[in-house]
């Protein structure tokens, strides 16, 4: 009964997004995490699942080769830098992202969709990206959504991919639509995860650890995902 439950809402779960961005920003400054994203991406792709990959522009620039990992998946901007948006000025927030449009142009690169770093985002913020993407997915599922942008609001993810997957799973009962969960590469390989440990105490109380993450992954994955282009 309990499994059937869990079936029912799980067709709301639609959407995979993953933030290509430096290591655990902004305690850390390095790229080791990289070595998650081919992780991440392999599990997607064999589970025949879809995810948008939000990559920092400037990461792009310095680590071209991510390309290759993210054949065939949907490519969103996660900024220029990993930078809180929300202070910088208007004028500031219009450079970073034309200069950030640029750069996925010179790769080849259409993208569609923007997330801002810390998914910190204000009336400024939303304005400038309106002008310039076709949807937004920054914001948490329970507040307003912008008037003049398409918005897929977060759902839940991060840390909360570390909890025991007993909770995750009871935290996936609310029934919100198209469910946009979210996840880092530093988070599966490559960057110690004793250093996140370090900064997430708290979160030991739920049963935090490495290995709940790939379990909580793929439990969402058996379940297919989609990415955000494909609900627009």
């Amino acid at each position: 009964m309990l499994n059937l439950w869990f079936e029912c809402n799980l067709c709301l779960m639609n959407a995979l997004t993953i933030d290509v961005e430096p290591d655990f920003p902004p305690h850390y400054v390095s790229f080791k995490g990289l070595e998650g994203l081919k992780r991440l991406s392999e599990a997607v792709r064999d589970g025949g699942c879809g995810a948008t990959f939000f990559v920092c522009a400037s990461l792009l620039e310095e680590n071209p080769g991510v390309l290759d990992l993210l054949n065939g998946f949907e490519v969103g901007c996660h900024g220029l830098e990993h930078v809180d948006y929300t202070k910088l000025s208007g004028d500031e927030v219009d450079e970073h992202l034309v200069n950030s449009l640029d750069i996925f142009q010179n790769h080849g690169v259409k993208v569609l969709g923007f997330r801002a770093p810390y998914a910190r985002v204000n009336e400024i913020v939303l304005s400038a990206v309106a002008r310039y993407f076709k949807y937004d997915s920054s914001r948490n599922f329970w507040q307003s959504k912008p008037k003049n942008l398409k918005e897929f609001p977060l759902f839940t993810g991060g840390k909360m991919f570390g909890v025991n997957p007993v909770l995750f799973k009871t935290a996936c009962k609310i029934p919100v639509k198209d469910k946009v969960f979210f996840t880092h590469p530093w988070e599966y390989g490559g960057f110690d995860f004793e250093r996140i440990i370090a900064k997430r105490q708290k979160m030991r109380i739920l049963g935090y650890c490495k290995d709940n993450y790939s379990k909580n992954l793929d439990w969402i994955l058996g379940n297919g995902t989609k990415n955000l282009k494909s609900l627009l």
